[in-house]
């Protein structure tokens, strides 16, 4: 099984001599360990020029992701070599990166987290006819056939992290779609960051990077009253003629659908984690950090 390998490669990166800087329901997590995924998040960045701030909040991640990968080794979960040829295939910018035993092992990870959200947090995910209907007549606005774009969007809170993810899409190491997907904290995440906005829908902070992109183009880090965006645009949607214009308006009823099923499988996601984390022994060394941990997941 590759989970079984890839999870060896992490824990062997620690070393019995690399100080424990946390414990997860009772196994040691060492530094190195972390260390090792905090390079494959920050890139270029060298560690030293990491903030506090950014390493807790990647530590939080990698706390919670090895909380995941657990319960999924529990439950027998496993990606095998198949699945991530197909990844790589069906992502051609993400195949020349996945040449190192340690990228790929990362792939590993994602999907079997990705896996584990299918198959254990999204399982009983249901949107009922009466709750379609309801959302879409609370955004019957959004049913009119006016001029905008279709984007894919990654939103984030720190400015760090959002530097580090342009940097990862912008020089083609990784897929905006799939950074989406696994970094975004936007509701749009489990579409891969996929939305339609109407002119003039978005803040105009945001609308005014938009609007001068085109198809194919990535826009600089924003800020927000929402957090910090990346927005890469698909297309410019124009107004269309009459019989166009009706099946274009079913084509947005069915997106409209998609959202609201995107949004209940991220309230179930965050629901799984919660779950797992209120159920979880953490205890945070910070003797043995090498920073000040300012993150969320300390219960000792």
């Amino acid at each position: 099984m590759l989970f079984l390998a890839a999870m060896t490669v992490c824990c062997r990166a620690g070393g019995d001599r690399s100080p424990v800087i946390a414990t997860l329901n009772g196994h040691d997590i060492h530094r190195d360990e972390f260390e090792h995924f905090l390079e494959l998040k920050i890139g270029e960045f060298s560690a030293s020029e990491t903030s506090g701030s950014l390493r807790s909040q990647i530590l939080d991640e990698y706390l919670q992701r090895r909380l995941v990968l657990d319960d999924a080794g529990r439950l027998g979960l496993s990606v095998a070599g198949d699945e991530i040829d197909q990844t790589t295939k069906d992502n051609p910018q993400m195949k020349s990166s996945v040449t190192s035993g340690a990228t790929r092992d990362e792939l590993t990870r994602d999907l079997l987290v990705e896996k584990y959200y299918h198959q254990v947090a999204l399982r009983d995910v249901r949107v009922s006819p009466e709750e379609i209907q309801q959302y879409l007549e609370k955004n019957q606005s959004r049913l009119t056939d006016r001029p905008g774009f279709l984007v894919r969007e990654i939103r984030v809170q720190s400015r760090e992290e959002a530097d580090r993810l342009h940097r990862e899409v912008t020089e083609g190491r990784r897929d905006f779609a799939s950074v989406a997907r696994l970094h975004s904290d936007a509701p749009n995440a489990e579409q891969s960051g996929l939305a339609r906005y109407d002119q003039g829908q978005l803040p105009d902070v945001l609308e005014k990077a938009v609007q001068p992109l085109r198809p194919g183009d990535v826009s600089q880090v924003i800020e927000s009253n929402y957090g910090f965006h990346i927005f890469k645009l698909e297309q410019r949607i124009q107004p269309h003629g009459l019989e166009e214009r009706r099946s274009k308006l079913d084509d947005r009823r069915a997106q409209l659908r998609e959202e609201l099923i995107a949004r209940k499988n991220q309230q179930a996601v965050d629901k799984q984690l919660e779950r797992l984390k209120s159920e979880a022994d953490i205890k945070i060394n910070d003797s043995a950090l090498g920073f000040t941990y300012g993150g969320r997941l300390r219960h000792n």
